[in-house]
């Protein structure tokens, strides 16, 4: 009878340094991916621009924190830092998305208030 040979995976297990693998779970809470992809995020460069307006931003960013509030706030809790801060993070960001000033609202005061800081 011939033995038959099984090819092993050239694959290593790699014990990673403590700062992080905590980076690539939060990563992965914060982003909603699996770990090997918030890694390969975390590895490449970061030229990567969003081109968001801020209204956009800001929402974008409120609904992706309302949709993983479990996983961040378990994250956190597993470092022992405060959890209920991802509630506050996410009321606020209501609080402004409520607040933003309308199409049809005066809105800013170019004239009377300046242009604000320079570009």
């Amino acid at each position: 009878m011939r033995k038959t040979r099984y090819l092993r995976a050239n694959a290593e297990l790699l014990r990673l340094p403590a700062d992080v693998a905590r980076a690539i779970r939060r990563r992965a809470a914060a982003a909603d991916i699996t770990l090997a992809e918030a890694a390969r995020q975390l590895m490449q460069p970061r030229e990567v621009k969003h081109h968001l307006g801020l209204l956009e931003h800001v929402s974008w960013l409120h609904g992706r924190l309302a949709r993983s509030q479990k996983e961040l706030e378990g994250v956190l809790e597993q470092e022992g830092r405060d959890s209920t801060a991802v509630a506050q993070a996410i009321d606020a960001l209501g609080n402004l998305l409520n607040e933003w000033p309308g199409e049809g609202d005066e809105g800013y005061d170019f004239p009377a208030l300046g242009m604000g800081q320079p570009q």
